[in-house]
């Protein structure tokens, strides 16, 4: 698995720089299409337009005064005739009218433009508001033009008036045109990203298992190696003629025995209750229970390991009633945890203070030591299953990981609250509430 992610990793996110490379330059080519595409439609609209007024323009020549004319005189009349031009025959609402329309026809109802009508000498004839603004703007906006042609010239050799048309913020237009293609590209994109993430994730928290289960397995062949190594001894130091001919001997080997069983049957105890964490139907049985005389039994049951070096604990039972309403069984197995994890976490002193009080309908139970204590990250992952916070070599510290874990799924299963405090070289302080209301 070491070898292996930064592998999946690194393949993982080429992957996801090859999609987005793919998915870009789709875009890109998509947009120029579009642009393209555009441009052409505009065009065609243009010629459509062009073409009509080309029609009207009659030969080139029409009847009107009072411009500068070409005079002809016979028989004592005398008439006018010049070059006419699209101003003198439209105004600028029928152009705009006619390009409107045409620009229907190719399916841009909705497009914004601004146009202006040019004589054949580039000066502007007609022209829209914006046309101005917008017509030196060439990398935002798309410009047509197409000369007007009157139809009945044999030869077209120009110049000619030319209608150009101009389409502002043409980016905007087509990003618009394209936002379905354009979001739906996006969410493929976030899809993706998102499930690479998940993997990511998933295997890091599979490598990370992975490690756990191989402490949990080393630390618990540990543990149940020692106590059995022990068991052996003693056994066959019981089988001496010598030691068997000593009362005394025989008594503390048996004891060893003792001990060492009771040892074992803890580790087999601890891994049955992380095996009812994983129990979605674990109920708890209810009964009023006296907390004093609770927290008592336990402290007398861990004299042995309290004798082992200088210890004191001290007690403050100050909750009125100290009756409640808890599984006494669950509750005998959360103090256990947390008085061993008091005593194996120790200085060369034990120093375990034992409190409890009512405060609003709950009684709160604290057990405070002046042990190694826990940095802050320790802290904020001690409800873990299988963490442990362990100096130096893993068998400093006996255990599993599973005492915390086992004590805050009972206390959520009592509807309580537990925390955590807790200091390097100080101590570590457990605060524990439980509502004290008869249950239904």
């Amino acid at each position: 698995m070491k070898k292996t992610f930064p592998f999946l990793f690194t393949l993982i996110g080429l992957s996801i720089l090859g999609i987005l490379f793919i998915q870009i330059t789709w875009l890109q080519g998509l947009f120029l299409l579009q642009k393209n595409q555009l441009i052409e439609k505009v065009n065609q609209a243009g010629v459509i337009v062009s073409t009509d007024l080309g029609k009207k323009l009659n030969g080139g020549l029409a009847f009107h005064f009072p411009k500068k004319s070409l005079s002809l005189s016979g028989a004592g009349h005398s008439h006018s005739f010049e070059e006419a031009t699209l101003s003198d025959l439209y105004s600028f609402q029928d152009l705009d009218k006619r390009l409107k329309a045409a620009l229907v026809k190719y399916g841009l109802q909705d497009l914004s433009y601004e146009f202006a009508l040019q004589d054949k000498n580039g000066n502007i004839e007609i022209k829209s508001k914006q046309f101005e603004d917008v017509f030196l703007d060439e990398l935002n906006t798309v410009q047509t033009r197409v000369s007007i042609i009157p139809q009945e010239i044999l030869e077209t050799t120009g110049p000619f008036e030319t209608l150009i048309i101009i389409v502002p913020n043409v980016n905007a237009y087509l990003f618009k045109s394209l936002q379905w293609v354009v979001f739906g590209a996006g969410l493929f994109i976030l899809i993706v990203l998102a499930a690479f993430i998940i993997t990511i994730r998933s295997l890091i928290k599979q490598r990370k298992l992975s490690e756990i289960k191989s402490d949990f397995i080393n630390n618990m062949t540990h543990e149940l190696k020692t106590p059995l190594a022990t068991i052996s001894l003693a056994v066959d130091a019981l089988k001496s003629t010598k030691v068997q001919s000593d009362v005394a001997s025989v008594d503390y080997f048996s004891s060893i025995i003792k001990e060492e069983n009771i040892r074992m049957n803890k580790h087999v105890e601890t891994i049955l209750q992380a095996a009812q964490l994983e129990k979605k139907d674990n109920e708890i049985n209810r009964q009023l229970v006296n907390m004093d005389d609770l927290i008592q039994g336990v402290i007398d049951s861990f004299k042995l390991q309290l004798e082992a070096k200088p210890s004191s604990v001290h007690t403050q039972f100050e909750a009125v009633p100290s009756e409640i309403w808890i599984d006494e069984e669950y509750f005998l197995h959360v103090l256990s945890n947390l008085m061993d994890n008091a005593i194996k976490y120790a200085n060369t002193e034990i120093d375990i203070t034992i409190k409890t009080k009512t405060i609003s309908n709950k009684m709160v139970i604290t057990i405070e030591d002046k042990g190694i204590g826990m940095t802050s990250d320790t802290v904020k992952h001690v409800f873990e299953k299988f963490y442990r916070a362990h100096s130096g070599n893993i068998h400093n510290v006996k255990g599993f990981g599973l005492g915390m874990s086992y004590v805050k799924w009972v206390i959520d299963m009592h509807k309580g609250t537990i925390q955590v405090s807790s200091e390097l070289d100080k101590g570590t302080k457990v605060e524990i509430s439980l509502p004290m209301i008869e249950p239904k």
